[in-house]
């Protein structure tokens, strides 16, 4: 019955393996082909491994970081990457503390790549939001397998490590350990292109891609626009007085931009706008 209502659901008290994490993405696909549109989950699995924990303490003591906290700070990195494109988007769980300085110390590449993706969700928001409005106007949902956009592509029906965030952004976490690289697939009738370089991809082939510790594989497919808004440290701090469109060329696109004052209920009596 949550269908009916849009009531935000999560994944309960998970674990800190890569299993898990793993287990995480087919979880959230599940839940949308359900018609759930609101999944989240416990950035980083909400108990962990004592190792980590152990690790974690003895680095609090000494400033040295051994074999399993290097391995803690590398897991929660991949899965907070992964969190910045769930719908909603929260860490929790217990000892390591999760606030991104006790993670990491500022000069880190999991700090840095934890403030990098915090960052572009905030830039993403009117593209997030937008997403909202199209969940509550048009029953559409945010988090989608592959197999709902390119159903004409075979190749999808099976994959469930990789998804869409809305129309637009093909995400593709990396849930191995010291993982630079992993297989993506690039569904056919479209082509694609890297969300950080602009790079080309012919759609219809896997690849293996480079997955470096600080970026999490993302693209776009031709003819997506997306909206990117300024730097924010909370979701109301700056009005949407300028917002940036990124159009990606090859075919035609369109998007609907949605937005009303998102403090109250009244886009149910019609106080909203699209462009």
């Amino acid at each position: 019955g949550l269908q009916r209502y849009s009531a935000a659901t999560w994944s309960g008290d998970i674990a800190t393996r890569w299993e898990d994490m793993k287990a995480q993405i087919s979880a959230g696909l599940n839940y949308s082909m359900s018609g759930v549109p609101y999944w989240t989950m416990d950035i980083g699995g909400f108990a962990a491994e004592r190792r980590y924990e152990e690790g974690q303490r003895m680095f609090d003591k000494t400033g040295k970081e051994n074999a399993d906290l290097k391995e803690w700070r590398e897991l929660y990195t991949r899965w907070f990457q992964f969190g910045a494109f769930a719908p909603l988007f929260r860490s929790h769980g217990q000892f390591p503390l999760r606030e991104v300085w006790n993670i990491a110390p500022e000069n880190h590449p999991a700090y840095k790549s934890i403030l990098y993706y915090t960052k572009l969700r905030y830039n993403l928001m009117p593209y997030v939001y937008s997403l909202a409005g199209m969940t509550y106007f048009n029953d559409y949902t945010i988090m989608r397998a592959l197999v709902m956009d390119f159903g004409k592509d075979t190749h999808v029906n099976d994959i469930g490590d990789q998804y869409l965030l809305g129309p637009s952004l093909m995400v593709c976490p990396v849930y191995e350990y010291e993982a630079r690289q992993r297989n993506v697939y690039f569904p056919a009738t479209t082509g694609w292109y890297d969300f950080y370089t602009g790079n080309y991809i012919s759609g219809g082939q896997s690849l293996s891609v480079n997955a470096p510790y600080d970026r999490i594989p993302l693209y776009v497919h031709e003819g997506a626009i997306i909206p990117y808004g300024p730097d924010m440290q909370y979701s109301d701090e700056k009005k949407p007085e300028l917002i940036t469109l990124y159009v990606y060329a090859g075919q035609n696109g369109t998007f609907t931009l949605y937005e009303d004052e998102g403090v109250n209920y009244n886009y149910e009596k019609g106080q909203y706008a699209t462009i």
